[in-house]
């Protein structure tokens, strides 16, 4: 009898054993690098011309981009603090997305939030949600006018 409570005891063992051996899941994107261009001048406008001047557009709400934050949860992988919950803590991210390429931060989280594969801060796996890419353009500037009140 105690060897069939051994052997009993030995194969639960095992089996435990072989259920902590789990595999670390591999990334299934390759992160791309991204080095844009600057645009080109046309040297057939001038520059004091009207053809020249910027468009303006509106300017972000960073409450309207508080509340995008919560309800299309962000807050579920993202801090606003600088702790790593999934993502990486958002404290400063303006900022840092200045380091991050050659172009605007705007530009730069813009492309983050629609298109995450593309820039991928070291340490972190291609984890978020690729659903953002329909966001509205109002929407995503909401959302960068939020993170901005974050540096």
């Amino acid at each position: 009898m105690n060897q069939k409570v051994l052997l009993f005891f030995s194969a639960c063992f095992f089996i435990w054993v072989l259920s902590a051996c789990t595999e670390v899941p591999v990334p299934t994107a390759t992160p791309v690098t991204f080095n844009p261009t600057p645009a080109v001048k046309d040297s057939r406008v001038p520059s004091n011309s009207s053809a020249a001047s910027v468009v303006t557009t509106r300017a972000g709400d960073p409450t309207s981009g508080e509340n995008l934050f919560i309800n299309l949860g962000c807050n579920a992988c993202h801090s606003t603090g600088e702790d790593k919950i999934i993502g990486p803590g958002l404290k400063g991210v303006f900022t840092r997305a200045q380091t991050r390429s050659n172009m605007p931060s705007e530009d730069y989280l813009t492309q983050s939030i629609k298109y995450p594969g593309e820039y991928l801060v070291e340490g972190y796996d291609n984890l978020m949600p690729t659903t953002f890419s329909d966001l509205p353009e109002s929407d995503l500037k909401d959302i960068i006018s939020y993170l901005k009140t974050l540096d």
